[in-house]
């Protein structure tokens, strides 16, 4: 008798719980940002601003070491220009 009453705990009651949830998500018909309550925490312009504050940063780094070593320094329109060529065949 034990043993039924643990195996109907640990695979009775998450299934059950799982249930609820699909049951409940069925019948929800609002948006889920409200029923999370989530707001995006920043807008897709300081994102932009942001990865582009990481390109230049990262080419900033770039040339510092090509610098170290003698090479000329990149531009981002050199960077740009080699990261849309295709490899050749």
């Amino acid at each position: 008798m034990a043993e039924l009453y643990f195996l109907s705990m640990v695979l009775g009651l998450p299934l059950l719980l799982l249930a609820l949830a699909a049951f409940a998500g069925h019948f929800h018909h609002d948006g889920y940002e409200d029923l999370l309550d989530w707001k995006p925490t920043r807008s897709p312009e300081r994102e932009v601003e942001l990865e582009l504050g990481d390109i230049e940063q990262m080419l900033a780094a770039q040339n510092r070491h090509r610098r170290r070593r003698g090479a000329a320094e990149r531009t981002l329109a050199e960077v740009r220009e080699r990261a849309l060529q295709r490899p050749a065949d």
